[in-house]
């Protein structure tokens, strides 16, 4: 089956991913085409499915506790795969009813821990990010080659894994003649920098801070909602500028690290805006606002330089749930008033689908043998570039 893939010059992927909110898996298929050195992408058709409620809360606890055991990690990880593969199962037969096959499935997983900061650990210096969704049950569910763990061979190179789809989003959006400035609003927040040609300018990415899932964990707490509704609290309450202050003072906003997770913008720092808030005696609807401002100003202290020094830049294109949320969005065109700040569709692609879009190009690439760099705006060309994800072969008949 991997040779019969490998001699094809088109091939029809499906792509899946569930981000850090943990809400739904987003499935996205397209048609690859290399002609040479030359590949071209073509997206075929998308959808969301929901989480079971009794899974995602497992997901969820997993992800935010300190204290799980290896089994129910393990169980965790197999029952993430039948739920993907099952999935997607569903949507290859509904494509290959309208006359498309897909060839090969390519899965980020759900993140359970990532912990980019290198520590000691018996006498070796690592760090590492840990993605559940066993390819091999989704290869098994679906009879077709899926490729998976697309962040290990970047941690293996000494770098955080993340951010790991910047040449996949290149492939996909980047433009010789127009920069691109893609704001990701998932449950983390990160950006996505395509200079022109002519702009003199770097390829940039990294994550920008919190997102949504530190927002939907207040909102659980405070209403009982899994999510802000168009960020409907926040937008009736007030920033207080105290709290915000303090929330600005978090490490992760002074150090030099690329990428973070719930580990730092989860439920410990959750419980903290809860006892400040008390404290300074604020209102909920103000504890929304000062949050959602947080995830605004996250935005603003990583993209502020960069917009500056690139005047030919006219959209900031937002996508991820965050795009959803009228406060982020009003805040953000307020203070980037000089772009248009407008959803990624307006650049072809259905904003919640664009991160399983980016999955299915890598798992080409990582089909194909081929190496992408994952390390942009630090100067210098990176020297050793990993070839992203692992293959899982789906079971054979005797």
């Amino acid at each position: 089956m991997l040779k019969r893939l490998l001699n094809k010059k088109q091939l029809v992927v499906l792509g899946l991913n569930s981000g850090t909110s943990a809400d739904a898996l987003d499935l996205a298929a397209l048609q690859i085409r290399r002609e040479g050195r030359k590949v071209t992408v073509k997206f075929l058709s998308g959808r969301t499915r929901r989480y079971p409620d009794k899974l995602r809360s497992q997901v969820i606890e997993t992800a935010d506790s300190n204290d799980i055991s290896p089994d129910r990690m393990m169980c965790l990880d197999n029952a993430l795969g039948q739920f993907y593969g099952r999935e997607a199962s569903r949507f290859i037969k509904k494509l290959a009813v309208n006359g498309t096959a897909v060839d090969l499935v390519a899965s980020h997983g759900q993140t359970a821990r990532h912990l980019p900061q290198r520590s000691r650990t018996a006498g070796f210096t690592v760090n590492g990010s840990l993605q559940l969704g066993s390819p091999a049950q989704i290869a098994a569910k679906t009879g077709k080659i899926v490729v998976g763990d697309f962040r290990q061979a970047d941690i293996a190179l000494g770098h955080e894994g993340a951010p790991i789809t910047v040449a996949a989003m290149a492939r996909l959006f980047a433009h010789p003649q127009q920069s691109q400035l893609i704001v990701n609003i998932g449950g983390m927040s990160n950006f996505f920098y395509f200079p022109s040609s002519r702009s003199g300018q770097r390829t940039q990415a990294a994550d920008c801070g919190p997102g949504n899932s530190l927002l939907d964990l207040l909102s659980q707490k405070l209403y009982g909602e899994h999510f802000d509704r168009n960020g409907r609290h926040a937008l009736a309450g007030e920033v207080s500028q105290r709290l915000l202050s303090v929330l600005l003072a978090e490490p992760f906003f002074g150090d030099r690290a690329v990428s973070t997770g719930r580990e730092a913008f989860g439920e410990k720092l959750a419980g903290k805006i809860l006892i400040l808030g008390k404290k300074l005696r604020l209102q909920t609807e103000d504890l929304m606002a000062t949050t959602a401002e947080l995830t605004v100003m996250a935005v603003v202290q990583r993209l502020g330089r960069l917009v500056a020094a690139d005047r030919s830049l006219t959209k900031l294109c937002l996508t991820g749930g965050g795009l959803k949320n009228r406060f982020l969005k009003r805040r953000l065109a307020e203070i980037f008033s000089d772009l248009d700040v407008c959803s990624v569709s307006e650049l072809g692609f259905d904003p919640d689908l664009v991160e399983a879009a980016a999955y299915a190009v890598m798992g080409e690439a990582c089909l194909r043998c081929e190496s992408l760099p994952t390390v942009f705006g630090r100067g210098g060309k990176q020297k050793r570039q990993p070839v992203l994800g692992i293959i899982a072969q789906p079971p054979q008949g005797v």
